[in-house]
């Protein structure tokens, strides 16, 4: 049983437990409505049988009594002024009260409206119809015809004594014909060879009497209709289901493929439904997770090229740097200890020279190596340190003058690369003594300007020198929408000028 069960939800799942559903609630619907049937319909039906019993016990009783009343052994006749009904009667049309075994018959003495509802009422009449005695005497006088009241005419007599229910003008009536047998006597040959007979009727009125071989009648189409709502809801749920499962299925194989790393993984949303919310919902997630991933990995990516820079600065300066200083102090040594006549004492001049300017650009390539604050101080703190770091590790006198100015993140760390590239530019190629530094806004711009006394060159035709640095620097800017200029002459240092775009947050 278990294997069969777990058969059934993998091949059918969800799909299974809706037609499932379908079919319980198609069950449970059946059921309430023959319920509301039987509640309101059975009750009725018993009622009116109960009813038409007690109107043939009623019948009985007056036929037994009329025929006692007959002044004549051969025929019936009534003595004048017989009485059928109870003259303390207060009965009126609609109403029936139960009296013993029976029905109690009003006398009534006035007159109703003709589309009032039903009366109780008995006649007592002879075989050609002729009334002999009425408990209604205003509709049904002594002598008239009574056949014209019968629910089936003349024919009513032959209907025998079983009692029935009929519709009349204004309502329903439960009524019976029996015959009028005098003491001594009994029918014989048709039931119209008799002498007299008794008619009475009751309106039908709902009573609260069940029975459950009454309701089964009805409760047999409502048991069909249940057999025949399992497989029909088996199929309903099956083929309403079949594209909501497909879709949740996409969606459940395209999560594992997430799952596993693929953040490429989308669904096509459907209708705009429950599901198509879902699958909109999983699409827009996918895009954050994947836009989060790929920040995670280029910060991952950066924090491994700060380590980089970090473990090379710290390289050069435990083997290069302290190489080039103990070459230094060698030279400066060997100058000392040379004559002021030797021939050698010029190149070792050149030597400690070198020594010297290459000391000083490597203190400069770490400065560019080492990892800044930018992310941690922001834009200007960052900047007065590198200026500070250049003034105190390079004896190099560096001027600050800055303006908080609002960047993009990008745009900031692009004028952070202007100063460092110019900073070190003006230490290694210009051997500047003294640079200024400065930021301020003009307009809807940022302007960024290192200034140094050097050397200065004469720049290409672009308007920039030879070096890779600046070329990448002018590339950096003008992918941000800035510019940058530089203006240099031999012997009178370079001014490097960059604007970048101000952010509108």
């Amino acid at each position: 049983m278990g294997l069969v069960r777990r058969y059934w939800s993998d091949r059918f799942g969800l799909r299974a437990r809706m037609a499932a559903s379908y079919v319980l609630v198609t069950a449970a619907a059946v059921i309430v409505v023959e319920a509301v049937v039987i509640a309101f319909t059975i009750p009725n039906l018993l009622a009116s049988q109960d009813l038409t019993t007690r109107v043939r016990y009623t019948a009985y009783a007056i036929a037994d009594a009329a025929a006692s009343a007959s002044t004549s052994s051969t025929q019936l006749l009534l003595p004048p002024g017989y009485v059928l009904g109870q003259t303390d009667g207060s009965l009126g049309p609609g109403q029936t009260k139960a009296q013993a075994n029976g029905i109690e018959i009003p006398q009534l003495t006035g007159a109703y409206p003709a589309g009032s509802e039903p009366l109780t009422l008995a006649i007592v009449f002879s075989s050609d119809g002729t009334v002999l005695a009425s408990s209604y005497p205003e509709r049904y006088p002594i002598g008239s015809q009574v056949f014209s009241l019968l629910p089936y005419g003349p024919k009513s007599m032959d209907v025998g004594d079983g009692g029935q229910i009929s519709s009349v003008s204004n309502g329903q009536v439960a009524w019976v014909v029996v015959a009028v047998v005098q003491p001594g006597g009994k029918p014989v040959g048709s039931i119209k060879s008799l002498n007299g007979f008794v008619y009475v009727q009751a309106p039908v009125q709902a009573m609260t009497i069940g029975s459950f071989a009454a309701a089964e009648p009805l409760l047999l189409p409502g048991l069909i209709v249940l057999l025949l709502a399992v497989p029909v809801g088996t199929l309903f749920g099956l083929l309403t289901t079949r594209g909501v499962v497909r879709r949740l299925r996409r969606l459940a194989s395209t999560t594992e493929s997430f799952s596993d790393g693929d953040f490429a993984q989308r669904v096509v949303a459907g209708r705009p439904d429950e599901v198509g919310k879902l699958e909109r919902n999983f699409n827009e997630m996918a895009a954050r997770l994947q836009s989060a991933v790929a920040r995670e990995r280029l910060l991952a990516e950066k924090s491994a090229r700060l380590a980089e820079r970090s473990r090379i600065s710290r390289e050069l300066h435990d083997s290069i740097s302290q190489d080039l200083f103990s070459l230094s102090l060698l030279a400066g040594g060997l100058e000392k200890a040379l004559p002021a006549d030797s021939p050698v004492r010029a190149e070792v001049q050149a030597l400690a020279d070198t020594v010297q300017s290459t000391n000083r650009e490597m203190r400069a390539l770490l400065m560019e190596l080492r990892p800044t604050t930018l992310d941690e101080k922001g834009l200007v703190p960052a900047l007065e340190e590198l200026a500070s770091n250049y003034s105190t590790r390079l004896g190099v006198k560096v001027d600050a003058e800055l303006e908080p100015v609002s960047l993009a993140p990008a745009a900031e760390l692009a004028a952070l690369r202007i100063a460092q590239e110019g900073l070190a530019n003006a230490i290694k190629h210009a051997h500047a003594t003294t640079i200024r530094l400065g930021m301020r806004r003009r307009g809807e711009f940022a302007e960024i300007t290192v200034t140094d006394d050097g050397d200065g060159f004469v720049p290409n035709g672009n308007g920039t020198g030879q070096g890779l640095g600046l070329k990448l620097m002018r590339e950096r800017v003008d992918e941000l929408g800035g510019s940058v200029a530089i203006e240099s002459r031999e012997g009178e240092g370079t001014t490097i000028s960059a604007t970048l775009p101000v952010s509108s947050s």
